[in-house]
């Protein structure tokens, strides 16, 4: 699509990512532009990329395997961008951040590149992380959105010419979520003091720190918890919490979709986020909105999000890997409704100021100008 703004993934798995690059691109189209999106390639699993196949263009067929395959994907997205010549891509996820300003490059098209990066880049791949400070140096690449300050001050290694285009846009959810999640919290029931249910939204991987997570509800006897999602860790997190003598008062639901996931964390008591790292959670934000009290791990990234604009801490933050402090939090709360009101007080007060349009009028701000060029 000559002249149209893409959005790029590495992969196009179903995901905070990709519903924030298909929600940017529809409000995009709706207040003008055209746009389109496209991935490096699919999901290993079909079923991993939810939503609408349709809406998402696949350079290659499957995860390229072997130095052969990596060399047709090269020469397949160069066709692609000699055939659409898009006047701006915005790329997500450390592989496509690295390939498009050499894919572009190679294809000597007059587009201009937005890298973007939605988690710290301490714990991305060194090696890509190196060739990023080059590539996003090149003069195709005309900004680097972060999606926290957090996550800007990592890239404090890179290039001087590569951190003159730093720019921090923070995420918000789509109007639709929105207006869903103001939906499900107005309707809420009346918390029953007699009892304290905890919520977890996401994958179930290390990077969310669910073991520090069970370890302390385990030593809080009056409180339930229900982890959302699914993912590798499954098995050795229920092992973990029967070990713990806590497997019936922890629920693992597996993955739901959005909407049930939402209406399953809305009738909870408190949400905990207890992340090794994040970039600007989108689950976090959520919770915020529905009026949950918060409860995050001490990074700086998890910090920044729970910061209202003037300062004001609207969550309560834990030590990393700090079992009793967490244990400690949970039991105060559980015990302590008034406080848990507080909680949720200031935290409705932090989702209310993570708007969708704030968002998309940044973005359009950033993209327009670049497309307009053309």
């Amino acid at each position: 699509m000559s002249g149209a703004i893409h959005f790029a993934v590495t992969h196009s798995s179903a995901g905070g990512l990709r519903e924030l690059w298909d929600d940017l691109a529809e409000g995009l189209a709706e207040r003008g532009h055209r746009v389109a999106r496209f991935a490096l390639y699919p999901p290993a699993d079909p079923e991993g990329e939810g939503g609408d196949r349709s809406r998402w263009h696949h350079i290659a067929a499957a995860r390229p395997r072997g130095v052969l395959a990596g060399l047709r994907l090269v020469v397949a997205l160069v066709r692609y961008l000699r055939r659409e010549r898009p006047a701006v891509i915005v790329t997500a996820m450390p592989a496509a951040n690295v390939l498009l300003p050499i894919a572009v490059a190679l294809a000597r098209v007059p587009t201009r590149i937005v890298l973007s990066h939605h988690s710290p880049t301490d714990t991305h791949n060194p090696h890509l992380d190196r060739i990023d400070g080059w590539t996003g140096s090149l003069p195709s690449v005309a900004a680097v959105v972060s999606v926290s300050d957090a996550v800007a001050a990592t890239l404090a290694h890179k290039p001087a010419r590569y951190r003159a285009k730093r720019v921090t846009i923070h995420n918000a959810l789509s109007r639709s979520v929105e207006q869903l999640v103001d939906s499900l919290a107005a309707r809420a029931a009346t918390p029953d003091p007699g009892r304290c249910r905890i919520v977890a939204l996401g994958r179930l991987t290390a990077q969310k720190n669910y073991p520090m997570l069970i370890r302390a509800v385990a030593a809080v006897p009056q409180v339930e918890l229900e982890l959302i999602g699914a993912g590798e860790d499954e098995a050795m997190l229920r092992t973990l919490a029967a070990e713990l003598g806590a497997a019936e008062r922890i629920r693992f639901t597996g993955w739901l979709p959005r909407a049930a996931a939402l209406e399953r964390a809305a009738s909870a008591d408190l949400f905990a986020q207890v992340s090794r790292y994040e970039g600007h959670s989108l689950a976090l934000v959520e919770a915020a909105r529905l009026g949950l009290p918060l409860i995050v791990s001490d990074v700086p990234v998890q910090i920044e999000g729970v910061t209202a604009r003037d300062g004001t801490c609207c969550g309560h933050v834990v030590p990393l890997d700090d079992v009793a402090v967490l244990a400690t939090v949970i039991a105060a709360l559980a015990q302590d409704p008034a406080a848990r009101r507080d909680g949720a007080a200031r935290a409705r007060r932090l989702g209310r100021e993570a708007s969708h349009d704030r968002m998309l009028d940044r973005y359009e701000a950033v993209l327009a100008p670049l497309s307009a060029l053309r």
